[in-house]
């Protein structure tokens, strides 16, 4: 697997390219940071995963996924946009893009570049690049869906990242600049991909597997 590298520090830019080489582009960043270090349990982030048939590479052992929330114009793509695609797992407005050829999950955002908003999946970046960068500090959402014990773990709160959005949004109506992202036309403000819309049964499937999969992970801890 071709791993996502950074370049030499004082630019601040961790690049990347997805396991095919068909996506390639980079994570644009300041020093300090301004974004957040999450890890989501949650059971849609867990169906994308499966959908995709990357749990191995997507889940931690506590079946979440880890993900860094910024601002969408800060993350770009330089080759392979027409090889994008994204799916709603709930039929709701979140998206989640991935390469269309080899299922390398890309990052979750809104419908629309209304929200200056993305948040980038990190399973394909190398742990140590990506902390020198974006930071060590981390935060769990979504606990009760995870596995194992994570009753020591640092929480995110809710309206605090709800407001982090709100602030995000304020912004980027002051500065167009700021709602720009690769994954959407920037004249017409849509996806640059169709949202795939799984049916129930889709789902359903998916979310049995998950369930054999957090048994599997609780079994091996």
């Amino acid at each position: 697997m071709k791993r996502m590298t950074s370049t030499a520090n004082p630019s601040q830019v961790l690049e990347f390219q997805c396991q095919c080489g068909a996506i390639q582009g980079a994570v644009h960043e300041t020093a300090p940071p301004t974004g957040r270090r999450l890890v989501c349990h949650c059971n849609d982030c867990q169906a994308f995963a499966h959908y995709l048939g990357k749990e191995k590479l997507m889940l931690d052992d506590h079946a979440g996924t880890h993900v860094y929330q910024m601002d969408s114009s800060k993350f770009t793509i330089n080759k392979g946009q027409d090889q994008l695609a994204c799916v709603t797992v709930t039929g709701g407005p979140l998206l989640r893009w991935y390469c269309a050829t080899c299922k390398t999950p890309i990052a979750n955002t809104l419908s629309s570049t209304r929200f200056a908003f993305l948040s980038l999946i990190l399973s394909g970046f190398d742990r140590g690049k990506t902390d020198a960068l974006l930071g060590r500090e981390v935060e769990h959402v979504a606990i009760p869906s995870g596995v194992g014990e994570l009753g020591k773990v640092r929480t995110a709160n809710m309206p605090g990242m709800l407001w982090n959005l709100l602030v995000r949004t304020i912004k980027a109506r002051f500065n167009p600049e700021l709602k720009k992202s690769p994954l959407f036309d920037d004249t017409t403000g849509k996806p640059l991909a169709v949202p795939v819309k799984l049916e129930p049964a889709e789902r359903l499937a998916i979310d049995e597997k998950a369930d054999i999969y957090r048994e599997v992970l609780a079994e091996i801890k």
